[in-house]
């Protein structure tokens, strides 16, 4: 069992699984597959990508896209400045003994089940296992994760089923308005993933016709809500019910962050990403708007997180996958930035 687990927790992994069966054996197939020299097509926040650059000009989304900017002309990625200090929230944390977390078990590298022996593990995990070692003041914290689709991540924290959301949940400056956000600990963008063989070429005319897949809630949806090319919009639950919907021949390409296309991509070889990232994004812990004590304790956990841990956990999860040293600059956190 990983560092920072135990057997009480083990169980509540076990009772908060949502994972489907097709799911679990999707991934005991495909997560054996060892990882290729230098990285498959595709790739992010510096993406590899197999035929050249998506248009998306004439609907203002492309691969120069910037950072979005809220109605009071911040960031979307600003946040609380950095501080341990217990008010209401982290007392209430530290006085129940256990943190409550809404994560993904359907995203492999991120956030998913070991096909050989159940642990829950990913990049995603080892951030929760640093957020709750600080937080409990216990190098074996009891953590108690809920596994929620996109689409209820936001749900799950306004009414207090969990402590916060790790779920690669990208900041937007609409999502703000009904959760806070930690400063941002990894960047990305919308890519599409498509099969091998495919005549899609990117975010362009080759959709039209083609069976686009998106998962509701998540920032695709609002994306392909401004602009589809002509393609024909399923919606699902999550990501992964993309993959296998295209693995059944259901449809014909996914939109999803990119650094998460990677982890399908690691999956299934079949796979691959065309065009470039369509937007820049950053994934950042979610709290409950008023537990203002708990997003200042998570941003100051990441700034030592950021000197160290970060980069030990990439190289586990992502660095196969996400970085080419041969063209790619040394991989490194997002700087936080912080608003008074």
């Amino acid at each position: 069992m990983r560092p920072g687990t135990n057997q009480g927790t083990a169980a509540a992994h076990r009772r908060a699984s949502l994972c489907g069966v097709f799911a679990a054996l999707l991934l005991a197939v495909a997560c054996g597959a060892p990882p290729p020299d230098a990285g498959p097509a595709g790739a992010a926040p510096a993406a590899r990508t197999a035929n050249g650059p998506a248009s998306g000009s004439d609907s203002g989304i492309g691969p120069l896209a910037e950072p979005e900017r809220c109605a009071d002309n911040r960031d979307a990625a600003e946040s609380l400045p950095a501080a341990r200090v217990r008010g209401d929230a982290v007392n209430a944390i530290r006085e129940r003994g256990q943190l409550r977390v809404g994560i993904d078990l359907n995203s492999y590298l991120w956030g998913y089940r070991q096909p050989d022996n159940t642990e829950i593990v990913g990049f995603d995990i080892d951030l929760v296992q640093a957020i709750a070692v600080d937080l409990l003041a216990d190098p074996s914290p009891d953590i108690t994760y809920l596994a929620i689709p996109t689409d209820q991540r936001i749900e799950a924290l306004r009414t207090g089923q969990v402590d916060m959301v790790v779920r690669t949940m990208s900041i937007t400056c609409e999502r703000r308005e009904r959760v806070a956000f930690s400063t941002a600990y990894f960047e990305t963008g919308q890519q599409l993933l498509v099969p091998n063989g495919s005549e899609i070429t990117g975010f362009d005319e080759s959709l039209a016709g083609a069976r686009l897949c998106r998962a509701d809630g998540s920032t695709a949806e609002r994306l392909l809500e401004r602009q589809d090319h002509g393609a024909e919009v399923i919606r699902v639950p999550n990501h992964l019910d993309c993959l296998v919907r295209i693995q059944l021949g259901l449809a014909d390409a996914l939109m999803t962050d990119s650094a998460l296309a990677a982890g399908h991509v690691a999956q299934d070889p079949s796979m691959h990403m065309v065009g470039e990232p369509l937007t820049r994004e950053s994934y950042g812990v979610a709290m409950n708007l008023a537990n203002t004590d708990l997003v200042r304790w998570v941003n100051a956990v990441l700034e030592d997180y950021r000197a160290g841990g970060w980069l030990t956990s990439y190289n586990q999860w992502l660095a196969d996958y996400l970085y080419d040293p041969r063209r790619d600059p040394p991989p490194a956190p997002p700087e936080p930035l912080y608003r008074e």
